[in-house]
């Protein structure tokens, strides 16, 4: 099994979060809860009115719950690099903040303000809701905010970036080839609707777990030897 008998030379002692427990709290909670939630992603479709027009509830319930998970996600991201330094954790922790700058103002754009507008449109008759179709349509088309465009871009690439570059820095450390694929597979929660969103922050939690044990044995094994 994948341990961390062999923590890189250069590891920090002291720990991000002063508990064990509390650490561990934010790398599986967070993460399995905001798996549960994009298990209700609506499909959507083109053009996006109607195709969310039936959902707005579920959409609304999805996209708000991202809003307030992915902060949670970055700090989970951030601790499973817990006390480890160099060139691919580095690289990890500063792709981390695209991927929360980005990637949360695409899913207020695309998620929330879309919603609003869906919720406004079904409220509407004739031109008027013709219209306020034609708005959403727009706005998923905008170039800076929405699907495909410049911030869903950056927001991803720093996600797989952080990922790739965290399962280097977890291998250097001494991690094992289950901890790194795994960690490589969180990755694809850039595509997040299901099944693809899910399974990779399943695959993330998994990570976490397996490091977790490893390092909890360090104390022991260091005194054996």
């Amino acid at each position: 099994m994948s341990t961390l008998v062999e923590p890189a030379p250069t590891a920090a002692a002291t720990p991000i979060l002063g508990g064990a427990g509390l650490r561990r709290f934010f790398l599986v909670v967070p993460p399995l809860a905001l798996a549960a939630v994009l298990l209700f992603h609506p499909p959507g479709g083109d053009p996006v009115y109607e195709g969310v027009r039936g959902d707005v509830g579920a959409w609304f319930f999805v996209h708000v719950g991202m809003l307030l998970a992915l902060p949670l996600l970055g700090i989970a991201a951030y601790l499973l690099l817990d006390g480890l330094r160099g060139l691919a954790a580095l690289v990890s922790r500063v792709a981390l903040v695209f991927f929360l700058v980005f990637y949360t103002a695409y899913e207020a754009t695309v998620g929330v303000a879309t919603g609003v507008l869906v919720d406004h449109a079904n409220g509407l008759t004739g031109a008027e809701q013709a219209a306020v179709g034609d708005a959403i349509q727009e706005l998923n088309r905008n170039a800076i905010l929405s699907d495909p465009s410049v911030a869903l871009a950056l927001g991803s690439l720093g996600w797989i970036v952080a990922m790739v570059a965290g399962a280097i820095a977890l291998r250097r450390a001494g991690a094992g080839w289950a901890i790194t694929a795994l960690v490589v597979l969180a990755a694809a929660f850039a595509v997040h609707p299901p099944p693809i969103g899910p399974i990779a922050l399943v695959c993330f939690v998994a990570a976490a777990v397996l490091v977790e044990r490893s390092r909890s044995r360090l104390p022991s094994e260091a005194r054996a030897r």
